[in-house]
């Protein structure tokens, strides 16, 4: 079955909600001219019923008058229904597009404004009453015809205070359109960095840094509500001024009203229907006015949006399903650079791995390991070159064909809210073996069983049980499971004790076993041994590539005597004292 792009995502959700206009313009028509019931109601009983006294008459006037309300009641459930499925459609099919193309756009370095808040903003423009009032504007010109048609200087009142009124709705647009932009979005940055300060709190809390960074984030979230204040309040004193302008509107209709009854021109029934119509012509101008600012966020909602899905997302549209890679891996004149800068971190890296080959990643601090391991598995995009899986692209692989075929484990392990189980086996359709064996090649089941609820366990409720060394082999695991025919492991046991050590071997020489390419990012020896290749990067270069045992040789008496000082250093990723150091021959 072809897949459907995000772009076609947007345009059917929106074409679904824009499908809904003529028959909400349909109802809209028919509750603003109901609403000319009461006005109707008025000017009869004041020159039919108080002039012929009679009585059937009033009772049947306001029998149709109720059955009139009545019919206006439903069909403005109606509408408000329309309207509340549609902001519900928005909410429901958007959101998961748009994380996972935002997910995209994050991976291949580019930058958007795009996320869950213009979703939000987008569904309450068309869930709240701002929908309503510019629905109900143009109708406006139904109330001017009828005040036109009940003397021509009762229509010029109403017609001038509506052309003033939106006049002013126009200004206000026009004096807060692009500050309202900027406001959203730095206020959508200070949300996220309010995020970021919680999540760090492990370290801002014990270095004392609390009161200095959240005295920033303090003042430069105030800076961003005084802006939001300041529109706000120019947006009020139009609403203000407008209200105000309003009440003056109805005392002229009354006044020009009186003059014309005095000179015989109209009836006081014309008089008082015309003040009732006046207030129904400019109430959804009024309305117009005050829903400017959902409009506004609505409007930037979309046009983010609009931009985040228009870009062509990966693994989009039909796609030929390419069977499981045998795992050989090709590095074409490889280049990256990383989003806004021009100095790539990675240039002309080209080399080639056999299926069930090891490699092992070798170079300083900065030399762009763990960017050459991003690149591989296809979690950033190149900006120049190509990375080959059996041939093909791994950027063009869709993730969903290609994720259950190879295993990635990064610097930081991150999991997700979920079990233990859920996370390993990806959130996919638990295979209870598949699950147990890459938790055993791990060496880490008897450690879930230890947890609160074993496999079961809620990672998020229980993540202080869990040590960083037990976070790295729960991390193997998930990359462990389902047999991957190509691994990825950056520094997998940085943080891992001697039976962590033992237990990486291990998986290493199954791995072997079962002709999986392996590309790991190490320094100790004792994971060094298993490798078949070594690459060794340095200043985002391929320094030196080929067989280990051509490229690495023991470390000379001196060199020995600065790794055995480093270690006594504490926080230093130093060797075990059982292991024999090797470094990558000059």
């Amino acid at each position: 079955m072809p897949r459907q792009t995000n772009t076609t995502r947007l345009t059917e959700v929106m074409g679904a909600v824009r499908g809904q206009i003529p028959l909400l313009v349909g109802l809209s028509c028919l509750l603003n001219l109901l609403l000319l019931v009461a006005a109707i109601y008025m000017l009869q009983v004041y020159d039919r019923v108080l002039t012929s006294g009679s009585l059937d008459t009033l009772l049947w006037l306001t029998v149709i008058a109720l059955f009139a309300a009545a019919i206006y009641g439903a069909l403005e459930q109606s509408r408000r229904m329309i309207l509340g499925r549609a902001a519900g459609w928005i909410d429901t099919e958007l959101n998961t597009p748009m994380l996972k193309r935002a997910m995209e756009a994050r991976l291949a370095g580019e930058n958007s404004n795009a996320g869950i808040r213009d979703v939000a903003n987008l569904r309450n423009f068309y869930a709240g009453d701002a929908a309503l009032a510019f629905l109900d504007t143009p109708w406006s010109i139904i109330f001017l015809a009828f005040m036109w048609a009940l003397h021509p200087a009762i229509g010029l009142v109403g017609t001038a205070g509506a052309v003033l009124l939106l006049g002013l709705a126009i200004t206000n647009d026009l004096l807060t359109r692009s500050r309202q932009k900027r406001a959203e979005a730095d206020m959508r940055e200070s949300h996220e960095n309010a995020v970021r300060f919680v999540d760090a709190g492990e370290t801002i809390g014990p270095l004392g840094m609390a009161r200095q960074v959240f005295e920033r984030w303090r003042l430069g979230h105030a800076r961003i509500g005084a802006e939001q204040q300041s529109l706000r309040d120019r947006t009020t004193t139009i609403l203000s001024l407008s209200r105000s302008i309003r009440i003056a509107l109805q005392v002229a209709i009354l006044a020009v009203g009186a003059y014309y009854v005095l000179a015989g021109a109209i009836t006081a029934g014309a008089m008082i229907a015309g003040s009732i119509i006046l207030g129904r012509a400019l109430a959804p101008i009024e309305r117009a006015t005050g829903a400017w600012r959902s409009f506004v966020a609505a409007r930037s909602a979309h046009a983010n949006l609009k931009e985040l899905f228009a870009r062509a997302g990966r693994g989009e549209g039909e796609r030929v399903s390419l069977p499981r890679p045998t795992g050989r891996l090709v590095f074409e004149e490889v280049f990256y650079v990383p989003p806004g800068s021009r100095d790539p971190i990675l240039h002309g890296v080209s080399f080639a791995l056999e299926p069930g080959e090891n490699c092992a990643v070798l170079g300083p601090s900065g030399a762009g390991k763990s960017t050459l391991c991003r690149l591989a598995v296809g979690a950033w995009k190149l900006a120049k070159g190509h990375v080959r899986l059996d041939g093909a692209d791994v950027f063009d692989w869709h993730p969903d064909d290609l994720g259950p075929h190879i295993g990635y484990l990064p610097q930081q392990v991150a999991f997700l809210p979920g079990t233990v189980a859920q996370n390993i086996a990806r959130f996919r359709e638990v295979d209870s073996n598949a699950l147990i064996r890459a938790a055993r090649l791990a060496g880490v089941h008897e450690l879930i069983l230890s947890l609160p609820d074993g496999y079961e366990t809620e990672i998020a409720l229980h993540s202080q049980l869990i040590s960083l060394g037990q976070r790295q082999r729960l991390g193997l695991a998930r990359a462990l499971y389902g047999d991957p025919a190509f691994v990825v492991l950056d520094e997998p046991n940085a943080n891992m004790d001697e039976a962590g050590d033992r237990a990486l071997i291990e998986a290493l020489a199954i791995l072997k076993q079962r002709k999986a390419t392996v590309m790991i990012v190490t320094h100790r020896a004792s994971v060094l041994k298993s490798a078949d290749k070594v690459v060794a990067l340095h200043g985002g270069a391929v320094a030196a590539f080929g067989p280990r045992d051509q490229l690495i040789r023991p470390v000379q008496p001196a060199a020995s005597a600065a790794v055995a000082s480093q270690a006594a250093q504490p926080g230093r990723n130093a060797p075990k004292p059982h292991e024999d150091r090797l470094s990558a021959a000059e």
